[in-house]
């Protein structure tokens, strides 16, 4: 007997709009932390590799037009998941003032 993942992360590429199958990603998950993790690392992943840029505010800017991963979580129960708000939070993070 074949068990079914109980999660999907499945991720779209902002760089490749309307591209059918190029632009997705599936990654599957028995557990929702495994999921949120990895949909978390896509995330950061894709900031990374958007290079140089002067505030958290051109990051999200740049990630909204040519993010390479907007992961969406599927599954049940379902998982409170939101890649832009993830992404904002990292953004901010990255340029915060040391206290």
């Amino acid at each position: 007997m074949t068990t079914v993942s109980r999660y999907t992360v499945v991720s779209f590429n902002n760089a490749q709009p309307g591209r059918t199958g190029a632009s997705l990603r599936r990654d599957e998950f028995d557990s929702d932390e495994e999921a949120m993790t990895h949909a978390k690392q896509l995330v950061e992943r894709a900031l990374e590799q958007l290079g140089a840029v002067s505030s958290a505010h051109e990051l999200m800017t740049q990630y909204a037009r040519r993010g390479s991963a907007v992961p969406i979580i599927y599954g049940e129960p379902r998982i409170a998941f939101h890649a832009y708000q993830c992404a904002r939070q990292k953004a901010n993070a990255m340029f915060a003032s040391p206290s």
